[in-house]
């Protein structure tokens, strides 16, 4: 493991994956347990307010049964006229006679009156413990009780008052009206009290109220049947800070009653314990519904956390392990090819790389430098050979420097002879093509522009002994241009081009035109003509050619030669450019660098 460490390449790359995996996994591990702490926090708020929403649904439905009630009593004008209204406007004694009197009168044995009632209509919520009725001038008040054993354990939480007054008992068991004095906690122990105004239906002055004691074991009951949805606590509190009616008891209720009277979600701490809070507000009724969440019963977040921290590092550990054992076979083959580098600075050229069965760059570059060796080699081999051939080379290359003089000396000979038979046009058309042929020996590669259009000349006059007045040229060379530097053979293969290309045998209306001029510090030459033209097609084709830099067919390689080594010599921003109209001529315009901008460029 040492020596695989020591390799460079390899501990950057594995510390840089090491790096990137532990990074990635623990950010990943983060934004994870952030996100699953807010999910499983919104899951018990929404949780909370579900079960808070079907607390306050159920409440509101007893709270329109006991709306119903009163509606009921209204609508029984008898009932309240004649027996409800008189029991809350008299003591208890007078309305005990005024009742006997009623029921002696009446000619049914079942008494119409607020018993009667109370048994037909409050009995069908099997969740009432006992109603009261309490007349609001007399203090006097009737109790219905429903159910006995758990009004009873009502009473018991409830501070009775020590004096007692006359109980009326009318008939047996449950379903008993009382009349009684007593007074209630603060607290409601759980037991839900709604109350309603009962008001004369002459005079609609309120003669007393109606209250409906409701037992709490409905609600305890849904609390335990959303257990596996709910963990937290319920809490019911009225405005006024009363507690109405609590799930549990895992704070002080003087801190429920600290709560503000709103609908809203909060996050609080008491006695050095966090709560998430959850309160729903009913103005109709008065109450607030509070669901209370300790933060305890978040652990399992935190376990989950672990448990997502440790399978972060398992898997790191694995992928960090599983890419060191890949790299290693690779550090090996790398360290061979380092091996082999230094023996071959050594002077060792026999040293081969051990080919390796995977197909990858390695393998390229293994391949590569064990064929560059044996090229090497071979190359020491036939440098000896190779001498030979380069002098035989050079000895070839002094004769062949012999056979253009000789020629040039053969044709000023045959021009001497033809002066001699009187043949003047052959005699200049030989003079011509020597002093062509002297101008291609001259070993010069820059030569002036005056030299370049001298040998333009030579070559526009055999062609114009060749056609007799079919070709006229002009020149438009100021004299300031003549000793400007160009490179060798620029212009005449433009000019020969032309006249392959463009010259119109048929006419005498050809016309050529050599111009120079200065064009922002540099010199553009332009030749003009007035032949056939290049057809569109030709021309777009041409041009691709020149900008690429590649050499066009065969019938075109002037162009390419003459922009090329243009290029070549002065750069990409010069050469020539080329515009033609067909069957109206061609004009070639050549950009070269002035020799004063050359001067200050070197």
């Amino acid at each position: 493991m040492e020596k695989h460490l020591k390799n460079k390449v390899f501990s950057k790359i594995l510390f840089f994956f090491s790096a990137t995996t532990l990074l990635t996994m623990f950010l990943l591990l983060f934004f994870l347990s952030r996100y699953y702490t807010e999910v499983i926090i919104q899951r018990e708020k929404d949780a909370s307010t579900q079960t808070l929403e079907q607390i306050e649904l159920s409440i509101n439905r007893k709270q329109e049964f006991v709306q119903n009630a009163i509606k009921e009593l209204y609508l029984k004008k008898d009932l309240i006229l004649y027996d409800i209204a008189f029991a809350l406007q008299n003591d208890y004694s007078t309305y005990l006679s005024y009742r006997l009197d009623k029921y002696s009168e009446s000619s049914s044995f079942v008494p119409n009156n607020l018993d009667t009632f109370f048994q037909a209509y409050f009995t069908q919520d099997l969740d009432i413990n006992a109603v009261s009725l309490k007349s609001a001038d007399y203090g006097t008040e009737y109790i219905y009780i429903n159910n006995h054993h758990r009004w009873n354990l009502f009473l018991e939480n409830s501070k009775l008052a020590q004096e007692t007054s006359r109980n009326l008992k009318l008939g047996n068991g449950d379903g008993e009206l009382q009349l009684v004095k007593w007074e209630p906690k603060k607290e409601g122990y759980n037991t839900i009290q709604i109350s309603r105004f009962i008001n004369d239906p002459v005079t609609l002055k309120t003669i007393g109220d109606l209250t409906v004691y409701y037992d709490t074991a409905g609600i305890q009951d849904m609390l335990r049947l959303r257990k596996s949805q709910y963990k937290g606590s319920v809490h019911i509190i009225s405005k006024d800070g009363t507690s109405l009616f609590s799930s549990n008891q895992p704070v002080n209720p003087d801190q429920l009653r600290s709560l503000p009277f709103i609908t809203a979600f909060s996050e609080v701490k008491w006695e050095g314990k966090k709560y998430y809070v959850n309160t729903l507000a009913d103005e109709q009724m008065g109450f607030l519904y509070v669901g209370l969440i300790p933060e305890k019963e978040m652990k399992k977040v935190t376990n989950v956390k672990q448990y997502m921290l440790l399978a972060t590092m398992l898997l790191s550990s694995i992928a960090i392990g599983v890419t060191y054992f890949i790299m290693r076979s690779y550090s090996r083959r790398i360290s061979a090819i380092d091996s082999a580098i230094h023996e071959v600075r050594s002077g060792n050229l026999l040293i081969r790389i051990p080919q390796s069965k995977q197909k990858d760059e390695l393998t390229t570059i293994s391949e590569s430098f064990n064929e560059m060796l044996d090229d090497l080699n071979k190359y020491i081999k036939d440098v000896y050979v190779l001498n030979l051939k380069q002098r035989d080379a050079e000895m070839k290359a002094l004769q062949s420097q012999i056979q253009p003089h000789f020629l040039y000396n053969t044709l000023e000979a045959i021009r001497m002879k033809a002066i001699a038979d009187g043949s003047k046009t052959t005699s200049n058309m030989i003079y011509s093509l020597g002093q062509m042929f002297r101008y291609s020996l001259s070993g010069k590669e820059i030569v002036e522009i005056s030299d370049e259009i001298e040998h333009v000349k030579e070559y526009v006059g055999l062609i114009q002994i060749r056609y007799h007045n079919r070709l006229k040229v002009s020149y438009d060379i100021p004299g300031t241009f003549l000793d400007e530097k160009v490179l060798k053979f620029t212009l005449q293969p433009l000019v020969e081009n032309y006249i392959i290309h463009g010259f119109r045998k048929e006419t005498e209306e050809n016309e050529l035109l050599i111009q120079v001029k200065s064009k922002n510090q540099d010199i553009e030459i332009m030749i003009h003509d007035n032949g056939r033209g290049i057809s569109p097609q030709r021309l777009t084709y041409i041009q691709a050619k020149l900008r690429e830099g590649t050499t066009t067919t065969e019938d075109s390689i002037g162009l390419s030669n003459v922009h090329q080594r243009l290029q070549l010599k002065y750069g990409i921003d010069y050469g020539l450019t080329i515009h033609s109209v067909e069957g109206k001529g061609t004009t070639v315009f050549i950009k070269i660098p002035a020799a004063r901008r050359r001067n200050a460029n070197v």
